[in-house]
């Protein structure tokens, strides 16, 4: 029985970016993840060891967007879904949605978002 599990909004203070002000001030970075897996077993035996905790999955984003620097969205996309996978052994795939909501680019707009899935192989 496959399920997604959707971590809706997560929002951290990173500072990723290829500009000098954003490594030295950071900015707003919001994730929405979705987590697919069988959950045949948890629904079973109402047992968090057989499916995901997604409090510690919240722990490992926020340690990735708070502690580690990247210039690219795709590159803090990937590290983001390869360290949820590589942690989660219960995880078939993971879609993750990165929002930059003040994306240094001139006009008026609501900033950038990046959405790429990683598939266990």
């Amino acid at each position: 029985m496959l399920a997604t599990i959707r971590l809706k909004s997560l929002r951290f203070h990173g500072r990723h970016g290829v500009l000098p002000e954003e490594a030295a001030l950071g900015q707003p970075w919001i994730l929405d993840l979705d987590l697919v897996v069988d959950i045949a077993q948890a629904a079973a035996t109402d047992d968090l060891a057989h499916t995901v905790n997604y409090a510690a999955v919240y722990e490992l984003c926020r340690d990735i967007v708070t502690l580690e620097r990247f210039s690219l969205v795709e590159a803090l996309a990937n590290r983001v879904l390869a360290a949820v996978l590589a942690a989660h052994p219960r995880v078939l795939s993971a879609t993750l949605a990165l929002h930059k909501p003040h994306a240094p680019i001139p006009g008026d707009h609501a900033g950038i978002s990046l959405t790429t899935t990683l598939t266990r192989a």
